[in-house]
């Protein structure tokens, strides 16, 4: 049994991300908390992700974020970019560090997830396979609940995309996402060249989904929670933890 199970989809998603406050996401402490009480030998069987998979995050501190923290519980490498950077702007320097990191990069695959509020509870090795499985596509990001920026033409296009009615996790969410390395770098270099929308400048994700509709369908959103769990806005249990012993 996975660590996770999404018993609405009946999907083992490995990369669970909290984002907003603690009252938007009242299930995470939980779940963190009950991924980090079970041994690393419970959740993964390979030491090593090269050469298939690279596990990319951005962190400005000098402090580990949990992203990091959950990888060394699992004992996997990793890239981070932007270390010391006093005037951190997610709009400007998450693009930039993207590019920078894709180029160092060899791995065929890449995934990137966000430091302080996301974690990696499984092999992430697997994902590869989900990837390849239930995609026909070359980048897949995370499905939110909430249209963020909150932009009426963003919410209208990717409400109207195939599947996003079948889910409430139908909102592209730019904190975890998998893609072929080849597409990444010319996606991310059209990001880095595309300026954040007017209302909320400091947001990357702003700049993704404005290149969303250039890219669809080889750019996707994992509606059925496969490989990517939200837990921000989710105020129901639909899940079962692998140290859970009933179904929620």
């Amino acid at each position: 049994m996975a660590f996770f199970r999404n018993t609405t989809f009946d999907t083992e998603p490995l990369v669970i991300h909290g984002q907003g406050d603690d009252f938007t996401k009242p299930f995470f402490a939980e779940v963190r908390d009950a991924f980090f009480a079970t041994p690393a030998k419970e959740l993964i069987n390979s030491a090593s992700l090269r050469p298939e998979l690279t596990i990319l995050t951005w962190n400005s501190r000098e402090t580990p974020g949990l992203l990091e923290r959950s990888l060394d519980h699992l004992g996997l490498p990793y890239i981070v970019k932007g270390r010391g950077i006093a005037d951190w702007s997610n709009s400007r320097d998450k693009p930039r560090l993207t590019v920078e990191a894709l180029h160092e990069i060899d791995t065929p695959y890449v995934l990137a997830v966000d430091s302080f509020d996301a974690f990696v509870a499984g092999d992430p090795l697997r994902l590869i396979a989900d990837f390849e499985t239930h995609f026909e596509a070359d980048l897949v990001f995370n499905g939110g609940k909430v249209n963020w920026p909150n932009v009426a033409e963003f919410k209208r296009f990717e409400e109207g995309l195939p599947g996003a009615q079948e889910s409430e996790f139908r909102y592209l969410n730019g904190g975890a996402w998998i893609g072929r390395l080849d597409f990444c770098r010319r996606f991310f270099a059209e990001a880095c060249a595309t300026a954040p929308v007017a209302i909320h400048p400091e947001s990357e994700q702003g700049i993704l989904k404005q290149l969303l509709p250039r890219h669809v369908p080889r750019v996707q959103i994992d509606y059925r929670c496969r490989m990517f769990q939200t837990l921000g806005y989710v105020f129901q249990r639909n899940f079962q933890l692998r140290s859970a012993e009933r179904s929620c």
